[in-house]
């Protein structure tokens, strides 16, 4: 009758998890990892000929290779996941399992057979229902300013398109669709400051609000909830995250940090990237 969390592997992650089991005296009874998914080389290659086709398949590698050789632009994409948060060696760490499928028979049993209170969400799959009522509330960290931005990708879809003002990290209800359930919180980004600046600041405090709130849910305070508008074809999915696309990110990324302001100029020089040959489904994303 405690917590679980399902969760991904990561530092910040087990930070999460150890501070979650700290701040409600040990209630949080299992951490469920989902383990990434391993593709051989062959496989990545198939998978991102779907995405671009064949005949953009060149195009992507020689953006890949420009993406290697680009240590700035390699470094500013990991602004966006950037955290100080760190485990601490002699704190108690909540038991884990390690697992294929968060969605999985196994885990379905295991979680009917703990009847948590709160299932705590950050970072893996869209949970089946099957599994989202197996607790009396289930709850979200959605990087990303719902309802505008949903998905896996959603700040750095904010920042591909321009719109600064909505990025941000949402904390929701899980319903089952991808980060649609009703808001609790919205963590607003500070855009007065540098991109490096401004998303420390956003996961610092994304990290201990949800903290703060899966708490306060769990000792039983009624919290309020506001429902989603539904704003279609906000979402960039995982198999758009392409080398082009990503460069395009990084190289805008660096004007960002190099002129102190948000970069409206080098909207033109992503279409160039999004616009090309195989890479038609990107202007679907990225300019509504």
């Amino acid at each position: 009758m405690g917590i679980v969390i399902v969760t991904i592997p990561g530092e910040t992650k087990k930070a999460f998890a150890q501070a979650l089991h700290t701040e409600t005296n040990g209630a949080v009874d299992l951490v469920v990892i989902q383990k990434p998914r391993q593709f051989s080389l062959t496989e990545r290659i198939r998978r991102l000929a779907a995405a671009v086709g064949w005949g953009g398949l060149s195009r992507e590698i020689w953006y890949g290779f420009l993406l290697r050789i680009n240590r700035r632009a390699r470094e500013s994409l990991e602004y966006f996941r950037f955290s100080e948060h760190r485990a601490a060696p002699r704190r108690a760490m909540p038991r884990f399992i390690e697992v294929d499928s968060i969605n999985s028979d196994a885990v379905r049993r295991t979680l009917e057979d703990l009847k948590p209170d709160l299932l705590v969400v950050w970072g893996s799959t869209i949970l089946e229902r099957r599994l989202v009522h197996s607790a009396k509330h289930a709850l979200n960290l959605h990087m990303g300013y719902c309802p505008h931005y949903r998905g896996a990708l959603a700040n750095q879809h904010a920042v591909l398109s321009n719109d600064y003002s909505k990025i941000g990290a949402t904390i929701h209800y899980v319903n089952g669709k991808a980060d649609a359930g009703d808001v609790i919180a919205i963590i607003p980004a500070d855009t007065s400051k540098s991109p490096r600046e401004l998303f420390a600041e956003l996961n610092r405090k994304s990290f201990e609000t949800y903290i703060e709130i899966a708490s306060r849910l769990f000792a039983g305070e009624t919290l309020p909830r506001t429902p989603q508008e539904h704003i279609p074809g906000r979402t960039l999915l995982l198999r758009e995250w392409t080398p082009s696309l990503r460069y395009a990110l990084g190289r805008q990324m660096i004007e960002w940090e190099r002129t102190k302001l948000p970069a409206p100029k080098f909207d033109a020089a992503l279409r160039a990237f999004t616009n090309g040959s195989g890479m038609r489904a990107h202007s679907e994303f990225l300019h509504d």
